[in-house]
Protein backbone atom coordinates (compact mmCIF):
# COMPACT_ATOMS: atom_id res chain seq x y z
CA UNK A 1 0.00 0.00 0.00
CA UNK A 2 2.81 2.18 -0.67
CA UNK A 3 1.09 4.15 -3.41
CA UNK A 4 -1.93 4.37 -1.24
CA UNK A 5 0.15 6.15 1.53
CA UNK A 6 2.01 8.57 -0.53
CA UNK A 7 -1.72 9.64 -1.52
CA UNK A 8 -2.37 9.88 2.27
CA UNK A 9 0.71 12.22 2.96
CA UNK A 10 -0.46 14.40 0.16
CA UNK A 11 -4.29 14.56 0.89
CA UNK A 12 -3.77 15.84 4.44
CA UNK A 13 -2.59 19.08 5.51
CA UNK A 14 -1.28 18.76 9.53
CA UNK A 15 0.84 20.78 11.96
CA UNK A 16 2.51 17.60 13.49
CA UNK A 17 2.77 13.72 11.90
CA UNK A 18 4.47 11.39 13.78
CA UNK A 19 6.04 8.01 12.25
CA UNK A 20 6.05 5.68 14.58
CA UNK A 21 9.11 3.57 13.06
CA UNK A 22 9.91 0.48 10.66
CA UNK A 23 9.59 3.55 7.98
CA UNK A 24 12.44 1.96 6.23
CA UNK A 25 12.63 -1.98 6.71
CA UNK A 26 16.31 -2.56 5.72
CA UNK A 27 15.84 -6.36 7.19
CA UNK A 28 14.68 -6.80 3.93
CA UNK A 29 14.38 -3.68 1.37
CA UNK A 30 18.26 -5.02 1.05
CA UNK A 31 16.69 -7.02 -0.96
CA UNK A 32 17.35 -6.31 -4.96
CA UNK A 33 14.16 -5.24 -6.82
CA UNK A 34 12.63 -4.44 -3.03
CA UNK A 35 13.36 -0.48 -3.52
CA UNK A 36 11.18 1.19 -6.30
CA UNK A 37 10.85 4.51 -7.14
CA UNK A 38 7.52 4.78 -5.31
CA UNK A 39 9.62 4.60 -2.00
CA UNK A 40 11.44 7.23 -3.30
CA UNK A 41 8.54 9.06 -4.15
CA UNK A 42 7.37 8.41 -0.34
CA UNK A 43 10.70 10.46 0.92
CA UNK A 44 10.34 12.99 -1.07
CA UNK A 45 6.47 13.59 -0.28
CA UNK A 46 7.54 13.91 3.45
CA UNK A 47 10.47 15.89 3.27
CA UNK A 48 8.05 18.52 0.87
CA UNK A 49 5.59 18.06 3.67
CA UNK A 50 8.40 19.57 6.16
CA UNK A 51 9.37 22.24 4.16
CA UNK A 52 5.68 23.59 4.13
CA UNK A 53 5.69 23.61 7.91
CA UNK A 54 4.21 20.16 9.19
CA UNK A 55 6.53 19.30 12.00
CA UNK A 56 7.45 15.74 11.35
CA UNK A 57 8.79 13.76 14.51
CA UNK A 58 10.64 10.47 13.80
CA UNK A 59 11.12 7.51 16.34
CA UNK A 60 12.85 4.67 14.89
CA UNK A 61 11.95 1.04 15.26
CA UNK A 62 13.65 -2.02 15.26
CA UNK A 63 13.74 -2.65 11.37
CA UNK A 64 15.02 1.03 10.65
CA UNK A 65 17.24 0.87 14.40
CA UNK A 66 20.47 2.18 12.14
CA UNK A 67 18.46 5.77 12.66
CA UNK A 68 18.86 5.38 16.35
CA UNK A 69 22.17 6.88 15.90
CA UNK A 70 20.20 10.23 15.08
CA UNK A 71 18.72 10.59 18.35
CA UNK A 72 18.47 13.91 19.10
CA UNK A 73 18.36 14.84 15.92
CA UNK A 74 16.83 17.86 14.27
CA UNK A 75 16.45 18.26 10.18
CA UNK A 76 14.95 21.18 9.47
CA UNK A 77 11.14 20.26 10.83
CA UNK A 78 12.20 16.70 11.21
CA UNK A 79 12.94 15.61 14.55
CA UNK A 80 14.62 11.82 15.32
CA UNK A 81 14.57 10.63 19.06
CA UNK A 82 13.62 7.56 21.04
CA UNK A 83 10.16 8.97 22.68
CA UNK A 84 8.38 11.83 22.11
CA UNK A 85 5.72 13.74 23.99
CA UNK A 86 2.30 14.71 22.97
CA UNK A 87 -0.26 16.75 24.13
CA UNK A 88 -3.84 16.43 22.48
CA UNK A 89 -6.11 19.34 22.71
CA UNK A 90 -7.91 18.26 25.23
CA UNK A 91 -4.75 17.72 27.59
CA UNK A 92 -3.82 14.04 27.40
CA UNK A 93 -0.14 13.30 27.91
CA UNK A 94 0.89 10.93 25.41
CA UNK A 95 4.12 9.47 25.19
CA UNK A 96 5.04 8.38 21.80
CA UNK A 97 7.24 5.17 20.95
CA UNK A 98 8.01 2.54 18.87
CA UNK A 99 7.59 0.35 21.33
CA UNK A 100 10.24 -2.70 20.19
CA UNK A 101 12.43 -2.30 23.36
CA UNK A 102 9.54 -3.36 25.31
CA UNK A 103 9.20 -6.63 23.41
CA UNK A 104 11.37 -9.00 24.52
CA UNK A 105 11.76 -11.43 21.23
CA UNK A 106 13.47 -8.34 19.73
CA UNK A 107 16.25 -8.99 21.91
CA UNK A 108 17.13 -12.08 20.25
CA UNK A 109 18.15 -10.33 16.76
CA UNK A 110 18.31 -14.03 15.15
CA UNK A 111 15.08 -15.01 16.07
CA UNK A 112 13.68 -11.57 14.97
CA UNK A 113 15.49 -11.62 11.42
CA UNK A 114 14.64 -15.14 10.64
CA UNK A 115 11.02 -13.63 11.81
CA UNK A 116 10.87 -11.06 9.26
CA UNK A 117 12.35 -13.09 6.56
CA UNK A 118 9.98 -16.12 7.13
CA UNK A 119 7.17 -13.57 6.62
CA UNK A 120 8.84 -11.75 3.36
CA UNK A 121 9.38 -15.75 2.00
CA UNK A 122 5.65 -16.87 2.94
CA UNK A 123 4.80 -13.47 0.87
CA UNK A 124 6.53 -14.11 -2.05
CA UNK A 125 5.06 -17.54 -2.14
CA UNK A 126 1.42 -16.01 -1.54
CA UNK A 127 2.32 -13.93 -4.48
CA UNK A 128 3.26 -16.44 -6.85
CA UNK A 129 0.49 -18.96 -5.67
CA UNK A 130 -2.06 -16.06 -6.66
CA UNK A 131 -0.62 -15.38 -9.62
CA UNK A 132 -1.44 -19.28 -10.64
CA UNK A 133 -5.00 -19.33 -9.25
CA UNK A 134 -5.86 -16.19 -10.79
CA UNK A 135 -4.16 -17.58 -14.14
CA UNK A 136 -6.90 -20.29 -13.61
CA UNK A 137 -9.67 -17.98 -12.65
CA UNK A 138 -9.67 -18.56 -9.20
CA UNK A 139 -9.83 -16.04 -6.45
CA UNK A 140 -6.62 -15.03 -4.54
CA UNK A 141 -5.71 -16.06 -0.96
CA UNK A 142 -4.33 -14.26 1.55
CA UNK A 143 -2.15 -16.67 3.58
CA UNK A 144 0.65 -14.33 4.08
CA UNK A 145 -1.63 -11.78 6.33
CA UNK A 146 -2.44 -14.77 8.24
CA UNK A 147 0.97 -16.28 9.50
CA UNK A 148 2.17 -12.52 10.25
CA UNK A 149 -1.11 -12.21 12.67
CA UNK A 150 -0.45 -15.31 14.39
CA UNK A 151 2.69 -14.63 14.61
CA UNK A 152 2.29 -11.21 15.66
CA UNK A 153 -0.37 -12.59 18.48
CA UNK A 154 2.09 -15.40 19.35
CA UNK A 155 4.99 -12.86 20.61
CA UNK A 156 2.52 -10.80 22.07
CA UNK A 157 0.57 -13.24 24.12
CA UNK A 158 4.31 -14.71 25.49
CA UNK A 159 5.56 -10.95 26.38
CA UNK A 160 2.33 -8.98 27.51
CA UNK A 161 3.64 -6.48 25.29
CA UNK A 162 0.60 -3.93 25.27
CA UNK A 163 0.09 -4.41 28.83
CA UNK A 164 3.97 -3.74 29.77
CA UNK A 165 4.34 -0.98 27.59
CA UNK A 166 0.97 1.02 28.84
CA UNK A 167 2.14 0.06 32.36
CA UNK A 168 5.38 1.67 31.86
CA UNK A 169 3.80 5.33 30.29
CA UNK A 170 0.96 5.61 33.51
CA UNK A 171 3.99 4.90 36.15
CA UNK A 172 6.16 7.93 34.01
CA UNK A 173 3.02 10.19 34.98
CA UNK A 174 1.72 10.03 30.88
CA UNK A 175 -2.08 9.33 30.33
CA UNK A 176 -1.23 6.71 27.85
CA UNK A 177 0.99 5.88 24.79
CA UNK A 178 1.12 5.40 21.37
CA UNK A 179 2.93 2.96 19.17
CA UNK A 180 3.51 0.70 16.65
CA UNK A 181 5.74 -1.94 16.20
CA UNK A 182 2.79 -5.46 16.85
CA UNK A 183 1.01 -3.36 13.96
CA UNK A 184 -2.38 -4.18 15.55
CA UNK A 185 -4.52 -0.89 14.96
CA UNK A 186 -6.03 -0.62 18.89
CA UNK A 187 -7.44 2.43 20.24
CA UNK A 188 -8.68 1.11 23.58
CA UNK A 189 -9.19 2.67 27.59
CA UNK A 190 -8.08 0.20 30.14
CA UNK A 191 -9.58 -0.29 33.06
CA UNK A 192 -7.23 2.15 34.58
CA UNK A 193 -8.31 5.47 32.33
CA UNK A 194 -5.00 4.34 30.37
CA UNK A 195 -5.08 5.07 26.43
CA UNK A 196 -3.31 2.19 24.39
CA UNK A 197 -3.07 3.74 21.02
CA UNK A 198 -1.47 1.53 18.15
CA UNK A 199 -1.46 3.22 14.73
CA UNK A 200 -1.36 -0.54 13.13
CA UNK A 201 0.84 -0.23 9.52
CA UNK A 202 0.52 0.94 5.96
CA UNK A 203 1.37 -2.98 4.74
CA UNK A 204 -1.72 -4.48 5.30
CA UNK A 205 -4.14 -2.44 7.51
CA UNK A 206 -3.14 0.84 6.13
CA UNK A 207 -4.43 2.72 9.58
CA UNK A 208 -3.91 5.93 10.87
CA UNK A 209 -4.61 7.51 14.66
CA UNK A 210 -5.92 11.39 13.81
CA UNK A 211 -6.36 13.74 16.49
CA UNK A 212 -9.34 16.47 15.77
CA UNK A 213 -9.17 20.01 16.83
CA UNK A 214 -11.24 19.37 20.29
CA UNK A 215 -8.60 16.56 20.97
CA UNK A 216 -10.66 13.71 20.11
CA UNK A 217 -8.73 10.85 18.83
CA UNK A 218 -9.81 8.66 16.09
CA UNK A 219 -8.57 5.16 14.14
CA UNK A 220 -9.17 5.52 10.43
CA UNK A 221 -8.64 2.92 7.93
CA UNK A 222 -7.90 3.96 4.43
CA UNK A 223 -11.06 3.39 2.93
CA UNK A 224 -12.44 5.96 5.29
CA UNK A 225 -9.90 8.21 4.93
CA UNK A 226 -10.33 7.86 1.02
CA UNK A 227 -13.88 8.93 1.31
CA UNK A 228 -13.12 11.79 3.92
CA UNK A 229 -10.98 13.05 1.20
CA UNK A 230 -13.46 12.20 -1.77
CA UNK A 231 -15.79 14.37 0.15
CA UNK A 232 -13.35 16.82 0.78
CA UNK A 233 -12.80 17.49 -2.76
CA UNK A 234 -16.47 17.42 -3.68
CA UNK A 235 -17.73 19.80 -1.54
CA UNK A 236 -15.01 22.10 -0.31
CA UNK A 237 -17.33 23.08 2.57
CA UNK A 238 -18.07 19.60 3.81
CA UNK A 239 -17.87 19.21 7.71
CA UNK A 240 -16.47 15.32 7.06
CA UNK A 241 -13.00 16.11 7.04
CA UNK A 242 -10.14 18.41 8.72
CA UNK A 243 -11.22 22.14 8.13
CA UNK A 244 -8.44 24.77 7.10
CA UNK A 245 -6.84 26.34 9.91
CA UNK A 246 -7.90 23.56 12.88
CA UNK A 247 -5.54 22.22 14.72
CA UNK A 248 -5.04 18.93 13.72
CA UNK A 249 -2.67 16.12 14.66
CA UNK A 250 -1.99 12.67 12.54
CA UNK A 251 -0.51 10.06 14.59
CA UNK A 252 0.60 7.12 12.35
CA UNK A 253 2.89 4.17 12.39
CA UNK A 254 4.30 2.90 8.77
CA UNK A 255 6.22 -0.28 7.49
CA UNK A 256 7.26 -0.62 4.18
CA UNK A 257 8.44 -3.70 2.72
Amino acid sequence: MVEEFRAFLEAVDCESLYLVGDIVDLWVAVKASKWREVHTDVVQTLLEKSKQGTKIYFTPGNHDAFLRRLNGSQFGNIEIGHTFVHVTADGLRLQVVHGDLFDKSVKYVPVAWLAAWAYESVTVFNGWVNGRRVHRGKEPMDFSSVFKKRLKKYFSRKNDFEGTLLAQALANGYDGVVCGHIHRPTLQLDEEGGWYINAGDWVEHGTAIVEGSSGRLELLTWKEIERLISECNTDPASDAGPEPNQRETWIRSTSNH
